[in-house]
């Protein structure tokens, strides 16, 4: 287990990858967001981000699939993956975790007994604020379990964090702060418990009204079952599930009023409707996946 306190992998971005990434970030701007400039990774991706203070959502698609291989590390590609996973998804996959020591936070995954295993360094060409091109540079530590599928993850360091966590892409007209939450369904909780003893510690992770939550020091994750699932969300509907195994199926995001939210997306014509906990879209609304906004 890793210790409390010393590695506390905070969620750094969910993804959610879309088939068509420009219809999608449409569909974000008129939930309320401000997507960030349009990016490209080097393996042929397309990518905008949701930006918050301490966390972001990152809706990423395939611009150029021929770029698929490219800086492949073992045989991985996280642009092969992506493909992979739109062939029979879209919606919420990996959750990357927030990392400031690429090296130690890797060790210190595979220490406590998590499956690892690349390691990924790259650049992506970005616009600095000042308006000059520049590049970022990441290291990401796949922490990737089979038999849980898109309940993996990857560690994620920003080694120039100046050019992602910017002050003029945080403000949202819907009032969005923060990802609060990651939720999943799982037909058995005990495998995601498991991992998240593991990866956040036992002390941080509990059973709460009969499903399971971890504190990752940044926000939440949630396992529900399939009815727990219907009964959080049956308002707007869940996504179209195409795994039988655990998958994520929505994202928390606080915002400061609600009442902003509910006319925002009333103007828009956004489908919503409201939960036990605040507002959601349904599915279709944000790229399969379910976004519920909540004080």
């Amino acid at each position: 287990m890793i210790p409390p306190n010393q590695h506390r992998f905070g969620i750094d971005h969910p993804v959610v990858s879309v088939r068509n990434h420009p219809e999608a970030v449409e569909k974000y701007v008129r939930l309320g967001f401000s997507p960030s400039p349009i990016s490209y990774h080097p393996w042929g991706s397309v990518l905008t981000v949701m930006m918050f203070e301490n966390n972001f959502i990152e809706l990423i698609g395939i611009d150029d699939p021929r770029k698929f291989g490219t800086g492949e590390v073992d045989g991985f590609c996280y642009g092969r993956t992506l493909g992979e996973f739109l062939a029979r998804s879209e919606g919420l996959g990996l959750v990357s975790l927030h990392s400031k020591d690429i090296e130690a936070d890797f060790t210190a995954a595979r220490t406590a007994g998590l499956p690892v295993q690349q390691r990924v360094d790259f650049r992506r060409k970005v616009t600095a604020p000042d308006g000059t091109p520049d590049e970022a540079v990441v290291s990401l530590g796949m922490v990737m379990d089979p038999e849980l599928g898109d309940v993996s993850n990857f560690l994620c360091q920003q080694h120039r964090p100046e050019f992602i966590w910017r002050k003029d892409w945080q403000n949202h007209p819907n009032g969005a702060m923060a990802v609060e939450e990651v939720v999943y369904v799982a037909s058995e909780l005990t495998p995601l418990e498991a991992r998240w003893s593991k990866l956040f510690g036992a002390d941080n992770t509990n059973h709460v009204e009969g499903h399971i939550e971890a504190n990752t020091g940044c926000g939440r994750v949630v396992a529900l079952t399939p009815a727990q699932a219907e009964a959080r969300f049956g308002s707007v509907g869940l996504p179209v599930n195409y795994t039988s195994k655990p998958h994520g199926i929505a994202l928390q995001v606080q915002v400061r009023n609600l009442k902003v939210v509910k006319q925002l997306l009333s103007e828009n014509g956004v489908v919503h409707a409201e939960t036990a906990r605040g507002i959601a879209v349904t599915p279709a609304a944000a790229g399969n996946t379910v976004i519920e906004f909540a004080e």
